[in-house]
């Protein structure tokens, strides 16, 4: 994992939650998300403090406040649609078009 260059882990990484986080924002996720994102933060934080043999509180530094972006890490607020009564949640009732069996 350290040879890797750090845009293909944050490329992987951010594959991996975009697809988690696609599938799990309809319902009550805030809570959920914020802890993600928080885990996903220190752990690069810890990949770099190893790359560059440095203490933690270096990785946490460059990732918190060095970089605007946090490194590419992709943002999970403002992703979660709340469920609504007698809304549907979806545009299209069936994602493929076909008809209700």
């Amino acid at each position: 994992m350290l040879l890797l260059p750090v845009e293909a882990i944050v490329t992987n990484v951010n594959r991996f939650v975009r697809g988690w986080a696609a599938y799990f924002r309809y319902g009550n996720s805030t809570h959920h998300f914020d802890k993600i994102k928080g885990y996903l933060r220190m752990r690069l934080a810890l990949v770099i403090s190893k790359r560059h043999k440095r203490s933690r509180a270096f990785g946490r530094s460059v990732v918190f406040f060095q970089s605007p972006n946090h490194l590419g890490l992709v943002g999970l607020d403002g992703i979660v649609a709340a469920p609504r009564p007698f809304r549907a949640w979806r545009v299209t009732p069936n994602a493929g078009g076909e008809r209700r069996r």
